[in-house]
């Protein structure tokens, strides 16, 4: 089975949202494909009410609980709210609002403490890519994110190279294929129930079916392409 999420940002209005998940909840239900959708966090509780079935992410946590917090994401409310998935250390959280590899491993020990299943998002930027350094700088943000002491339920792991995010570039099909091996092997280090990883950047119609059809991606994370209603139908 192939993940395909869905990532709506800050794109789409709340009529927009609604209407995008009337389609994606008509998607048929196969062991081919398993759909999960990060809309914007107001729209959650709403969407969660009238597709009760849906596979929702936040597209955020915070560290802090319920409390004197002023806009915090409370992972327990999330919770509450039958939301099984969450992203972590998305590129733009990271340079928006300065989220660093510790912090983003603090939050993966809230998903597993919470029973939340964490979308953790890594990659390098195009001056690490163009330097060939790319390896090296995964494994240290992983052993960073991850401890050998833990064990893992289910997490999926987002390769998002920075610099193919929104610009249209992607690396080749063998790059791709090349490093999500690569990552499959240094994660056999870490104790998982379940592992999955996913490819996510500049993932279109143009280039989805080559991307799902490698051995080593177990599925994709989409940003911009995935508020088009042709991209979702593609799955039909």
């Amino acid at each position: 089975m192939k993940y395909i999420i869905f990532n709506w940002k800050s794109y789409l209005n709340l009529p927009e949202t609604l209407k995008l998940s009337n389609l994606v909840n008509k998607l048929p239900n196969t062991k081919k494909y398993k759909f999960i959708y990060s809309p914007n966090i107001l729209f959650t509780s709403l969407i969660k009410s009238r597709f009760p079935k849906s596979n929702l992410s936040t597209q955020n946590i915070d560290i802090f609980g319920r409390g004197a917090n002023t806009g915090s994401i409370d992972i327990s409310l999330i919770k509450d709210l039958k939301i099984k998935f969450s992203l972590l250390g998305h590129s733009e959280v990271r340079t928006n609002l300065l989220e660093t590899d510790q912090l983003v491993a603090a939050k993966l020990n809230q998903c597993m403490d919470h029973q939340i299943t964490p979308i953790v998002c890594i990659g390098e930027t195009l001056n690490i890519y163009k330097s060939k350094k790319t390896k090296n700088f995964l494994n240290n943000q992983i052993s960073t994110i991850f401890s050998k002491k833990n064990k893992y339920q289910e997490v999926i792991l987002a390769y998002e190279p920075i610099w193919s995010i929104g610009t249209g570039l992607t690396p080749q099909m063998s790059e791709i294929n090349e490093i999500c091996s690569f990552l499959m092997n240094i994660l056999k280090k870490y104790s998982f129930k379940k592992i999955n990883i996913l490819y996510g950047g500049s993932v279109n119609l143009d280039n989805i079916k080559d991307i799902l059809n490698l051995p080593s991606v177990d599925g994709v994370l989409v940003g911009s392409a995935s508020i088009k209603a042709s991209f979702i139908k593609f799955f039909k």
